[in-house]
């Protein structure tokens, strides 16, 4: 044996047989570009070190819609797509509840704040993976060890926090708006843990409402977006503008007190503080058996929501988020120790431009008005079957019917005939008779539906179109705008590198059930990433 396989052979079994830690980060609405538009503005040890050590697949894409956070979340940890785990949107209409319901409500389960359980509200704040009907990589990391790997979730949303930490989690904890404390529910537990309870009394989301937010850098390194005052930006009460600074000591209190956290880039400061003092609290990386931690950065979202993709504000926001991922690195250094801790990086979702800027930009972009396609879908199957309420619920992207006296199937055959004529719908698809000759999107209708769950038609509309709103942006649609998202890869186990081929999201847990060495999760595709094990 040559003196160079000897040495590679030694050096591979000196390799730590698994990662201490394995740390899964998203960042909501986080398009693919921002790893590039911004960079200039990054510094060495942020995102930077993720793509320059690490692996960093450059073209991972969703592969369903609608690209919303709820289905994001369940789809990277899970492995699978909305038609297997059933989290169809973030919001769907039950047919059983006869309402509409949230992807992670749980009316069983409580609020769990502080020592005691809260039993009030419970539509707002019971909560619990109970809706995902697939198990995540999180679980069967849980399975494997037979309970002794800990695994912990943490977002400002709940759903940020729950899909991610699976179904067996030792916790979950978001950000309750109405206290500005993080909470649980009594899924995981009837109190919160000790240390929990005083990170809470620390106070920090009060702290961090005091400061003033304004440009970290100069105005002029802010080249990657457009002027600060632009048109469809959120103006927050008490202000007559949307322009920096913002001293949210004087703003806070007229824009919902602790609500307002989510909406400027604090809430990622005040959960990268949660997400270190986890990792002390819990032990996590101190023992024998891989440890998870999935962090879900949501400012990111809400503020692209609120001031649009081009804004100063989001450019400020991932400059701010870049120092808060080289302070997590630097913290897992030191703690886990480098080469011991796993950590991949991707988005929910990514976004889109909004039609007026389309328009101004020459390019194609219009508004559709969910509340009008369902008025004139209501007027025309009545003019043809007799006058009913025949739409019970529709999004942007799904059409549910109630039960008539007219056979569903034909009442199908004419929804599909108005909806064609309609300007802006690219494709209606209606699972079970439908045959759709554009097979790239049948193949992703198929993926995103659900039996129980999915509406009786899905909408897909042409490039450019969202629904109608007064500021910023929105998301759900499958063109690249949405579905490009980063995937960075690194730390143990992880060579430096690239590829440019194109990879669907639901690689991620294979991928890591391979690393790992555990079962793939229940519905998971068995395509894992191959470059990183070559």
């Amino acid at each position: 044996m040559s003196m160079v396989a000897l040495c590679n052979l030694f050096g591979h079994a000196q390799q730590k047989d698994k990662p201490k830690l394995v740390v899964g980060i998203i960042i909501d609405q986080m398009r693919a570009e921002y790893l590039y538009r911004f960079q200039d503005n990054y510094t060495e040890n942020g995102f930077k070190r993720l793509m320059w050590e690490g692996f960093n697949i450059k073209n991972m894409h969703y592969n369903y819609m609608p690209t919303a956070t709820g289905p994001g979340h369940a789809s990277v940890f899970t492995g699978t797509t909305p038609a297997n785990h059933g989290i169809v949107a973030n919001d769907w209409y039950s047919r059983s509840k006869v309402r509409t319901m949230y992807c992670a409500e749980d009316d069983s389960v409580f609020l769990t704040d502080g020592d005691k359980i809260m039993q009030e509200k419970v539509d707002m704040y019971s909560r619990s993976p109970k809706n995902l009907l697939a198990s995540t990589i999180t679980d069967e990391l849980k399975l494997f060890s037979n309970g002794r790997s800990k695994v912990v979730g943490l977002s400002i949303k709940d759903r940020g926090a729950i899909f991610p930490a699976g179904h067996l989690a030792d916790y979950a904890f978001w950000y309750h708006s109405p206290t500005g404390k993080f909470i649980t529910s009594t899924y995981y537990s009837e109190k919160l843990p000790n240390w929990l309870m005083e990170f809470n009394q620390q106070k920090l989301a009060d702290s961090l409402l005091n400061l003033t937010w304004n440009m970290l850098k100069p105005l002029e390194a802010y080249k990657h977006s457009g002027p600060d005052n632009a048109a469809m930006e959120k103006v927050f009460k008490g202000r007559v503008n949307a322009t920096f600074p913002y001293g949210l000591k004087q703003l806070y209190m007229a824009n919902g007190n602790f609500e307002m956290i989510p909406f400027v880039p604090f809430g990622n400061t005040l959960l990268n503080q949660l997400a270190k003092t986890v990792v002390l609290e819990e032990g996590l990386g101190q023992q024998n058996e891989t440890d998870f931690l999935t962090i879900s950065y949501s400012s990111t979202d809400y503020i692209g929501h609120s001031f649009g993709i081009r804004s100063k504000e989001l450019e400020d926001t991932y400059i701010r988020l870049d120092l808060e991922i080289a302070d997590l690195l630097s913290f897992l250094d030191s703690q886990v120790g480098k080469g011991n801790y796993l950590v991949f990086l991707t988005a929910d979702h990514a976004a889109s431009d909004h039609p007026d800027f389309l328009r101004a930009s020459k390019l194609q972009g219009e508004y559709f008005d969910v509340e009008s396609i369902k008025q004139q879908l209501d007027l025309e199957l009545s003019e043809l079957f007799g006058n009913e309420k025949y739409v019970a619920y529709m999004d942007k992207t799904q059409i549910y019917f109630n039960p008539v006296k007219t056979p569903k199937d034909e009442i199908l055959k004419a929804a599909v005939s108005v909806l064609t004529k309609l300007e802006g719908i690219q494709e209606v698809y209606v699972p079970g008779f439908h045959s759709n000759r554009n097979l790239n999107i049948d193949k992703t209708f198929r993926k995103s539906h659900h039996k129980e769950n999915s509406g009786d038609i899905l909408l897909h509309f042409k490039e450019g179109w969202m629904p109608k709103r007064s500021v910023g942006t929105t998301h759900g649609a499958f063109y690249n705008n949405d579905t490009h998202v980063p995937s960075l890869w690194f730390g143990w186990h992880i060579q430096k590198g690239q590829t440019v081929k194109k990879k669907t999201i639901d690689q991620i847990a294979p991928t890591l059930s391979m690393l790992l060495d555990i079962p793939l999760p229940s519905n998971a595709s068995n395509e894992p990433i191959h470059e990183l094990f070559e």
